[in-house]
């Protein structure tokens, strides 16, 4: 059996949950097929996913996500997003010109 590797997330603005624990730092573990099942039941829209499969990711509530600073949820965003291939479609959506160049 493989060894779990966990990513670890240090964030910039640390945060206490709602129950009064403090998070100066956050593990991402790897998700399993069972947890993109669950997380389907709630929303069949993939742009709804990132939020639920990093909280099952990371062990932290929805709720507890909702306190974190905003530029730390969008680079743990992007950090679970590289972590799981997630989002990689749309990595070069807005590359202004592109190779071809800018037609006029």
């Amino acid at each position: 059996m493989s060894q779990l590797q966990l990513e670890v997330f240090i964030p910039a603005y640390p945060f206490t949950t709602a129950v009064g624990t403090r998070i100066e730092r956050i593990e991402l573990k790897r998700l399993t097929v069972k947890d993109l099942k669950q997380v389907r039941k709630i929303s069949k829209d993939p742009a709804d996913w990132d939020e639920p499969l990093i909280a099952r990711s990371t062990g932290l509530l929805p709720e507890d996500l909702d306190n974190m600073d905003l530029a730390d949820y969008l680079e743990l965003q992007k950090r679970f997003q590289q972590v799981t291939g997630l989002g990689k479609s749309d990595e070069n959506a807005d590359a202004g010109a592109g190779a071809a160049g800018e037609v006029v």
